[in-house]
């Protein structure tokens, strides 16, 4: 029996990845100017301020690198304050494991000031209990570290944790600790569906099955 979950937030609660494939050819927009074919995959490995530079070298931008990455973080704040929404079912989901009285936590390698104001604004933030970062624990989602340092604070075994999340790697470091795994669908992610299927024990959207 599941008791205490683990979600990630980006891809998983929120349907927020959106933004950051679409981010670049957002601001060429912005400024009036049409985005080569395939933009999003050119900049997708790139931190933010090698695209920063792509950005304005490959399109002659007259603004300073700090002027365009300004405008590009405005974009990210305005879709998490504004506009981005929850994936299928979660509302019903956490509510369901509210009432059965099972922890939750979060645990992110994304912006935390973003997220949470998305998460307020959504009007789930209240179901959980703490949050656990990356960036505080120096580590990364390509191992465990996250999810045992919630596991330590759920104060159960790992085998009893379900942890949700989208991406590959996650799934991968959370099942190879042992802990339950449920994969949420999301359009970041699906060229890995087939890596996710032989790891995760669930897969698709929200399902209140999951915790039972």
């Amino acid at each position: 029996m599941i008791e205490g979950i683990i979600f990630d937030i980006d891809g998983t609660l929120i349907d927020s990845m959106i933004i950051w494939e679409k981010l670049g050819e957002k601001y060429l927009e912005n400024q009036g100017i049409v985005p080569e074919e395939g933009l999003d995959d050119i900049l997708f490995s790139m931190t933010i301020d090698e695209g920063v530079k792509y950005l304005k070298v490959h399109y002659d931008i007259s603004a300073s690198e700090d002027d365009i990455r300004d405008a590009l973080i405005n974009i990210i704040r305005d879709f998490y304050n504004n506009e981005v929404q929850l994936k299928a079912g979660v509302i019903e989901f956490l509510q369901n494991a509210k009432n059965n009285d099972i922890p939750m936590v979060l645990a992110t390698a994304g912006d935390v000031e973003l997220e949470r104001a998305a998460l307020v604004r959504l009007g789930i933030w209240e179901y959980f209990e703490n949050i656990f970062t990356c960036e505080e624990l120096h580590t990364s989602k390509r191992e465990a570290t996250i999810y045992l340092k919630a596991a330590e604070y759920i104060d159960k075994e790992p085998n009893n944790i379900l942890v949700i999340e989208d991406v590959y790697q996650a799934v991968h470091a959370a099942h190879q600790a042992g802990f339950k795994v449920a994969a949420i669908e999301d359009c970041s992610s699906i060229k890995d569906k087939s890596l996710i299927l032989n790891e995760a024990d669930y897969y698709g959207t929200f399902d209140n099955s999951w915790v039972k």
